[in-house]
């Protein structure tokens, strides 16, 4: 246990300059042990099986939200806006919300109980949708869910449990959970298709349409009621400590979220996840309209390209202890633009060259975009001042909601040309970015 004397009072985290902070003074030696350390394993599993669901919970709809838009009598683009709607109002609503609960010392534990509850309601209101046929009730459940979605969570208590010198790693571990159930998602929509189909349950409540709906409320009850008995919350100690033993009040005064590095890692953290559901909204509708797969067939295929992404997730993440932060995520942007080129089609016939061609860019460019989303979520935490650490996961968090919600739609309404000529120039320029302000991705003095 680390000896520590508080010298000054809390104060308020805000997003922008913050001209007091908590400060608590740590002998020197015992600086290595908060470095070091790790939460309850049974705690740290359940943030990893949040964002499976979470993530699930977006993508499940995929293989099926086009059909359930024209089962309603809805547009293609209508489509869209169901899997988009629930990143978006994450985003704006949830995340906020989220933080000021947190902002008013509501326990993490109580905040993910929360969370879930209403993602149960949600998700019942989207399977009550179709014995409704009523396109605002579909809309107003992927509104609730994004809401209700909590992925503020992960960030936060990694930042606060896990020490500076173990955080890229469990960063890269948290972020591979989430290309876990981009392969689960389409898997589990397949199988869930066929279960459907083959006892031949296809009426008002509970049909191919409609399960994902039902499924995902058992997943999350069933989570909830571990968190209950489980999750225990992590103590926030970087935030109040100082290794220096003292505080510099000018210094502090001058903190600020409003810098280059900062906002680079921003706009990785907004281009990652846009380029990641867009390519799979594309995917989805190249299958389904072009290729003529079935949902179920298009659902295996896309499980099995997840699987890819998922593995390379993981392996990336055992060179970490080797490759500096800022260095990572320079040359997972430009093998992820590299890779963009090979998903370039001309004409309207697709032979077995070009779709294994496609498929194989679309695969390394999936990889490279977790890689990239990996390194900016360690980032964050390491190169902003320790009290300004929750206000920078808020709106770090914020903005990968956005990017998540815009790639969805853009999937939806883009051609090979425009989708790979998009692709290749966001790697491009965050590539040049990153080049350019390299010095400003260095760690923070403070940060532990």
């Amino acid at each position: 246990m680390a000896t520590c004397t508080e010298t000054r009072a809390p104060q308020p985290t805000t997003f922008g300059l913050v001209t007091r902070a908590r400060s608590q003074q740590f002998l020197p030696d015992e600086t290595w042990k908060l470095q070091e350390r790790m939460p309850p394993s049974m705690s740290l599993n359940l943030i990893y099986l949040l964002l499976i669901l979470l993530v699930l919970n977006v993508e499940i709809v995929v293989p099926t939200a086009d059909q359930y838009a024209k089962r309603l009598g809805a547009s293609e683009s209508f489509s869209g806006l169901v899997i988009a709607l629930t990143p978006f109002f994450q985003g704006i609503i949830g995340v906020p919300i989220n933080y000021a609960m947190l902002s008013r010392n509501v326990s993490m534990k109580s905040i993910i109980i929360i969370m879930v509850a209403g993602s149960i309601v949600g998700n019942v209101l989207y399977a009550l949708a179709g014995l409704m046929h009523s396109k605002i009730v579909i809309l107003a459940s992927r509104m609730i869910i994004g809401i209700c979605q909590c992925q503020l969570a992960g960030p936060i208590y990694i930042a606060r449990a896990v020490g500076v010198k173990k955080r890229t790693k469990v960063m890269f571990l948290y972020s591979t959970m989430a290309a876990v159930a981009f392969f689960g998602a389409p898997l589990i929509a397949a199988l869930l298709e066929m279960f459907v189909k083959d006892l031949r349950i296809e009426d008002l409540v509970l049909d191919s349409d409609t399960i994902p709906g039902w499924f995902m409320a058992v997943l999350y009850f069933i989570y909830m009621l571990m968190v209950v008995f489980f999750f225990e919350d992590a103590q926030d100690v970087e935030s109040a400590a100082s290794p220096a033993g003292e505080t510099d009040a000018n210094e502090e005064a001058q903190d600020s979220l409003c810098r280059p590095g900062f906002l680079i890692c921003l706009l990785a953290s907004f281009i990652s996840p846009m380029t990641t559901t867009m390519c799979i909204v594309f995917f989805v509708k190249l299958a389904e309209q072009v290729w003529d797969l079935s949902v179920s067939a298009t659902g295996l295929w896309l499980a099995g390209a997840m699987v890819v992404v998922a593995a390379m997730s993981f392996l990336s993440s055992l060179v970490t202890p080797y490759i500096e932060d800022r260095k990572g995520l320079l040359l997972s942007c430009l093998l992820a633009c590299i890779s963009a080129t090979l998903t370039y089609h001309i004409g309207h016939d697709w032979s077995t060259a070009s779709i294994t061609v496609f498929v194989l860019g679309f695969l390394l460019m999936q990889s490279c975009s977790g890689v990239v989303k990996n390194y900016g979520y360690a980032l964050v935490p390491k190169i902003v001042a320790p009290h300004l650490k929750d206000a920078a996961g808020t709106v770090n968090m914020v903005v990968l909601q956005l990017g998540r919600g815009t790639g969805a739609q853009l999937g939806a309404m883009m051609n090979t040309t425009s989708f790979a000529a998009s692709q290749v120039g966001s790697y491009f320029l965050l590539a040049f970015l990153v080049s350019v302000f390299s010095a400003q991705l260095k760690q923070h003095a403070k940060a532990m």
